[in-house]
């Protein structure tokens, strides 16, 4: 069995066990990079639980065996992305693309399971779609966290959070559609949640998915309250023209990289990443 689904299968059966999350358990060894100590060794047993459906993965190209071809490409995409945001002391990285169907969320998810396969590097994954929510549906979650409560406040964020089968990803998910996605994400309420993710969850990373930038002004409205974005473009179907756009939207935005996705598998290992 490979490496990346036996930890995931193991999470499973420690919770359907009794016992601890893995996330809980002190690992013996903690990541260190750029004078940050990446301590997970806290109780996550304040959150409920939530499940993904693995075998849905390969159908969403989500990450769930190390035999994927575009594993090895996550992997760089991960690396990279950790050395820029570590060197600039960045912690909130959005998933943007200019047009629906680019690949945002499955990169989203993909990019978290990556950073959180690296031990002491538990990564915040969270649904900022607040006009097409995907993350738990891709994930085939069978708890999805309110989300969109929380920005309501409805609910804390603590009761949003979900663990999960998945090595050291902390889920804020969310299934309601809102138009007021702008207000939202421009108040103080995405540094609180950024904050409280690094703070008090020792989240190395928050990865949020977002709405596409030319077909709405919630990500617009996000940017300022973010360090950084990571562009993604489909191959064949995201147009020039939009991407230019995007690019001129995100001007004073710092961008991390670009994603080429849905690329031909013979050009997969030269031209899914580049600057």
């Amino acid at each position: 069995m490979d490496h990346i689904r036996q930890a995931v299968l193991k999470a499973r059966d420690k919770r359907a066990g009794g016992g601890n999350s893995p996330a809980s358990v002190a690992r013996g060894s903690t990541a260190q990079s750029g004078g940050m100590d990446f301590d997970n060794d806290i109780d996550l047993s304040q959150f409920k639980t939530a499940s993904c459906n693995l075998d849905n993965f390969n159908h969403h190209r989500i990450i769930a065996s190390e035999h994927d071809p575009v594993l090895n490409s996550y992997r760089v995409l991960r690396t990279r992305v950790i050395q820029k945001m570590e060197a600039e002391g960045w912690q909130s990285i959005a998933v943007v693309s200019p047009s629906p169907s680019a690949g945002k969320t499955v990169t989203a998810i993909n990019l978290a399971i990556a950073v959180a396969s690296s031990k002491g590097s538990r990564v915040t994954l969270a649904d900022l779609d607040f006009y097409r929510p995907s993350v738990a549906r891709y994930l085939g979650v069978d708890n999805s966290g309110p989300l969109l409560d929380y920005f309501e406040g409805s609910a804390t964020l603590n009761d949003t959070v979900r663990t999960s089968n998945l090595q050291d990803i902390l889920l804020m998910s969310n299934e309601r559609v809102s138009r007021r996605g702008a207000e939202f994400l421009s108040s103080s309420k995405v540094e609180e949640l950024v904050n409280i993710s690094v703070r008090d969850y020792k989240s190395r990373m928050v990865v949020m998915d977002t709405s596409p930038i030319l077909g709405c002004d919630d990500t617009i409205a996000l940017l300022p309250n973010i360090d950084c974005v990571l562009l993604v473009a489909a191959s064949g179907q995201t147009r020039s023209s939009d991407l230019k756009e995007a690019k001129r939207l995100l001007k004073n935005t710092n961008i991390v990289g670009t994603i080429l996705n849905k690329a031909p598998a013979t050009s997969v290992a030269t031209n899914y990443y580049y600057y």
